[in-house]
């Protein structure tokens, strides 16, 4: 089996992985959804193909896609993120990507983000990685009830960053095929620190407001021309 075409998504049966992969699929991208059940997995992949009529999604257990995938999405709530890429680390590789979209929230007395020191969540994981896959962060400020609801446009921005120049571009032309949806290259990983706080921001806004879709559009940023 080769899927190194698809977008895996690690363990992604859950909410945020369900939305990622219905928006990838919905612009025309292979996905791969794995789990520790490649039943649970295989079921979760025939539903999305029905709800976009198209059989672009494949269900698979986490060993196979790891195995059959260069970019791999770990979807996970943050509080499992260490466990599972220790639970497979030995089976990736220099070659792949990891794009990392948890962020270190806890809620303990409301919502607050875990002390990492001076690393971010995804700068944590790329620490546990050294000689793994180059770590992007992306899809941090989207919430997952958005991504999971294809009738409601996303009309905002999104953010990735990374260490690696190559891998960054790999992503952003991944998903910047997700229809009415600006991806901004934000720089390098240590900025996903930032990013994991304007989530948490947003899960205040979201409960002051009473709203689940808040979400983040720049103004005045225009397109870098190419080569710049």
């Amino acid at each position: 089996m080769n899927d190194s075409g698809r977008a895996g998504l690690i363990s992604g049966t859950g909410e945020e992985g369900q939305g990622i992969a219905l928006r990838l699929a919905a612009a025309g991208n292979p996905v791969a959804i794995g789990s520790r059940s490649a039943e649970r997995a295989r079921q979760q992949a025939l539903e999305i193909n029905q709800q976009i009529g198209d059989e672009i999604v494949r269900g698979m257990s986490n060993h196979e896609l790891i195995a059959a995938c260069e970019i791999l999405i770990l979807t996970v709530p943050w509080i499992h993120s260490q466990q599972v890429i220790t639970e497979y680390q030995e089976e990736l590789s220099a070659d792949q990507i990891l794009v990392d979209v948890t962020v270190p929230i806890v809620f303990d007395k409301g919502p607050r983000l875990v002390d990492l020191g001076e690393q971010s969540g995804s700068e944590h994981l790329q620490s546990i990685l050294p000689s793994g896959p180059a770590v992007v962060a992306a899809f941090k400020t989207l919430p997952a009830h958005l991504l999971c609801d294809l009738d409601t446009p996303l009309d905002c921005d999104e953010f990735v960053c990374s260490d690696s120049s190559e891998a960054k571009s790999r992503v952003l032309e991944l998903v910047g095929t997700i229809h009415r949806l600006r991806w901004i290259d934000a720089g390098p990983l240590r900025y996903s620190r930032s990013l994991e706080a304007i989530t948490l921001l947003e899960i205040g806004l979201n409960q002051r407001y009473r709203v689940k879709n808040s979400r983040i559009q720049m103004v005045g940023l225009e397109e870098p021309e190419k080569g710049s």
